[in-house]
């Protein structure tokens, strides 16, 4: 998967929000589940009443919300500009008040404000196969102990003053709460270099390690690497180089051969960043531990997981697919008879056939060199069939995982292109070896 879909960096100055905060409707701690889908985390959310699917973002401070997603809120009294990543200007945001929000129907806030993106581009549901409404900020982690559970898919939120029962055994590490917002310290070592310095929490990213090339000194993007397209900011695409570094340590942890991602100047030109930070870790490197962010003690605890010493993958494709509206498809029923006693015996060479909304996509971009470029896929190709199987009835999470699985694995794609039917073979190729001398 290559994306910082949502690594942003947002300055509001001119407008205090209200001081009210999330409160737990139990008395004690409550937990529940979310989707991780392409290494982000989506929770459920209701607001005024309507239930939407949102990203819970670290990386955030405002609770927002897409578009038109949400007729009920109408009540913008202010704009404000967002910037972020991205080659573009940022987005206007519309401030609405007085919002009830509820998360799972466990944490309530009764007047919280929402900003509206109304001319947003930002298109997670399309690139993620989830429908995604808007993002859920810092004001979710601000007063409770949070607890995320990256094996099991769970969030545990702690009344003021529960702690789990587990931490004594957990790895405590210092958080800076800067902006609202969860800084750490890091070091990572390139060649025989060994660099330090502080990055974001940033559950919006799903990469392990975003590096901020401007904020290094005398400090080079080491070979082999790779141009690519890293996500999607508040001022649109983010582009920039990939490549492995030798290792990274996060207090006591260490990791080996994790990937990186380094945004082209071209990309960080509109950003803000808070002194000494190079760069952010996201939920690649996260999902390896289980993580419980305590906000009001500036704390961190880690413990790894079973996921602690897989390997960085890339997406060896080089195709970058999007989900690309639906369509009904004919699908063959069997025909069972039913006996008596309730018994069912499939009646030989007999079916009935009912129609069902499938899931249609086409490629976005196709990375220069790539395995999927020289064999001649490119972008607006809709996808027809990966492996010999219709592309609907995959989800683009199993699509992602297929380009990610085995170096030297045949891929199959059946296309259209202008009307005509086109076939494609190439074989998984990682463009990032990595040398553990």
């Amino acid at each position: 998967m290559k994306a910082v879909f949502l690594s942003f960096a947002l300055f509001c100055s001119f407008f205090a929000l209200g001081q009210d905060r999330f409160v737990l409707k139990e008395k004690k701690k409550v937990r529940f589940p979310f989707l991780f889908v392409h290494n982000l985390v989506i929770i459920p959310v209701q607001v005024n009443g309507y239930t939407m699917n949102f990203l819970l973002d670290t990386g955030v401070k405002e609770t927002m919300i897409f578009g038109e997603t949400l007729k009920s809120i109408d009540s913008a009294v202010f704009v404000n500009k967002f910037q972020g990543l991205g080659k573009n200007e940022g987005l206007d945001g519309y401030l609405s008040v007085n919002n009830k929000v509820s998360v799972a129907n466990v944490y309530e806030d009764l007047d919280q404000p929402i900003y509206i993106l109304k001319n947003a581009h930002i298109d997670i549901s399309t690139r993620i196969g989830v429908e995604v409404n808007g993002i859920m900020g810092s004001r979710f982690f601000s007063d409770h102990v949070v607890e995320m559970d990256f094996l099991k898919h769970r969030i545990t939120l702690y009344q003021k003053g529960e702690y789990p029962k587990g931490l004594p055994k957990m790895q405590r590490l210092p958080l800076d709460i800067l902006n609202s917002r969860p800084y750490i310290s890091v070091a990572f070592n390139q060649d025989s270099a060994d660099i330090e310095g502080r990055v974001l929490i940033d559950m919006g990213n799903s990469d392990a390690l975003m590096l901020i090339p401007s904020k290094l000194n005398d400090f080079a993007i080491k070979p082999p690497f790779i141009d690519d397209y890293i996500g999607q900011g508040f001022n649109g695409e983010i582009y920039g180089k990939r490549n492995r570094i030798k290792s990274l340590e996060l207090g006591p942890f260490k990791m080996n051969y994790p990937l990186v991602a380094y945004p082209e100047l071209s990309s960080t030109q509109h950003a803000t960043f808070v002194n000494e930070r190079i760069g952010s870790v996201g939920n690649e490197l996260l999902r390896r531990f289980k993580v419980i962010l305590d906000y009001p003690n500036n704390v961190v605890y880690l413990q790894k997981n079973r996921n602690f010493d897989k390997f960085y993958y890339l997406n060896m494709s080089g195709l970058e697919i999007i989900h690309d509206g639906i369509k009904y498809e004919k699908e063959e029923v069997p025909v069972y008879l039913k006996k008596d006693g309730g018994t069912e015996i499939r009646m030989d060479n007999s079916v009935q056939y009912r129609f069902v909304l499938k899931n249609m996509y086409k490629i976005a971009t196709v990375r220069a060199g790539s395995p999927a470029a020289i064999a001649g896929l490119k972008p607006d190709d809709k996808v027809l069939k990966i492996n010999g199987r219709s592309a609907s009835s995959y989800s683009l999470e199993t699509i992602h995982t297929l380009f990610k699985s085995e170096e030297g694995k045949e891929i199959r794609f059946k296309i259209e292109r202008d009307g005509q039917m086109m076939e494609y073979t190439f074989f998984l190729k990682d463009p990032l070896p990595f040398n553990a001398n």
